[in-house]
């Protein structure tokens, strides 16, 4: 992966992950002690952080740091996760409604 796809990714992730914390560039730039302009512009692709405000924005949003490099997109990560789950909940449901069923014809 090439410098100018891990920045790619880093911004995708960064973007990602402050939003489902429901966070501003202003919180999270206030919460490591830096300008909203620079989260700005690192997500705006101008600036690539230090490794150790990477550490500082990953401990805010709660992540590990590696997270904010996984080339595999959040979103659609947590989307197939949430199909999975409700999946195997409606597979289950199923299961327990068949069981009742049977065994309330079996006791007829």
């Amino acid at each position: 992966m090439c410098m100018i796809n891990l920045r790619s990714v880093f911004i995708r992730n960064l973007k990602f992950y402050r939003k489902s914390k429901d966070m501003r560039q202003l919180d999270l730039a206030l919460a490591i002690g830096k300008s909203s302009n620079y989260i700005n512009s690192i997500e705006n692709g101008k600036y690539f952080p230090s490794p150790e405000t990477i550490e500082e924005i990953s401990k805010v949003l709660g992540i590990d740091p590696v997270r904010l490099f996984e080339k595999e997109n959040p979103a659609e990560k947590k989307e197939a996760l949430t199909k999975n789950t409700l999946q195997t909940i409606r597979l289950e449901l199923q299961d327990a409604i068949l069981t009742d069923i049977a065994k309330a014809f079996s006791q007829v």
